[in-house]
């Protein structure tokens, strides 16, 4: 019997040379044999990326986000049953996702002002930013949800306060973002008085 000596061929067709990938990504490629290819593994930077795949086609899905932004070499090595190896050429791409957002919006209740005597139905508003956007503002009353989250501006609802007994009583707003930062606001404190003082 000859002993296969004859190494096989690989190179990488997706993603080009050059391009600036982010998200998730198929990374592709051919390989050939004389004899027949066993495995081919796909490396960044020289170090592998996934397991070694065995049956054609040669395509993994790149999770860009565990790689930093910046430029990134790919490479595949094919391997057949005689133990030859060949690497493909490198493919150098350019990793560009966005950063993470960690910064929680601002908010502040705009009505009642603190130390204010409320009865009847009364309007309780805040006003909220964030560096990306707002996507919802929860009102607490003494530290539990005051109607449905408030999904868009202007983030203000009536409170009827006949629903608690007359007293002090601290109200709160809580706003998120997207990224699911929040922020809640400093706390102000009412008095109900229904039906007098």
């Amino acid at each position: 019997t000859v002993a296969d000596t004859t190494p096989p061929t690989v190179s990488i067709t997706a993603p080009a040379a050059g391009a600036t990938v982010s998200g998730t990504v198929a990374v592709s490629a051919t390989a050939s044999d004389n004899v027949g290819v066993v495995g081919v593994q796909f490396k960044l930077d020289g170090a592998n990326l996934g397991s070694e795949i065995t049956v054609a086609p040669y395509t993994l899905a790149w999770i860009t986000t565990t790689a930093s932004n910046g430029s990134h070499i790919l490479t595949a090595v094919v391997r057949d049953a005689a133990g030859n190896t060949a690497t493909s050429a490198a493919v150098s791409v350019a990793v560009s996702n966005a950063a993470s957002d960690t910064t929680p919006p601002t908010v502040s209740i705009t009505a009642p002002a603190n130390g204010t005597n409320v009865a009847g139905t009364f309007t309780v508003s805040a006003t909220a930013s964030d560096n990306v956007g707002v996507v919802g503002v929860q009102f607490k009353l003494d530290g539990v949800n005051l109607g449905a989250e408030l999904t868009a501006a202007p983030y203000a609802l009536l409170w009827n306060t006949t629903t608690v007994l007359n007293g002090p009583h601290t109200l709160t707003a809580v706003a998120r973002d997207a990224a699911g930062n929040t922020a809640t606001t400093t706390t102000v404190t009412v008095t109900v008085v229904n039906g007098g003082i």
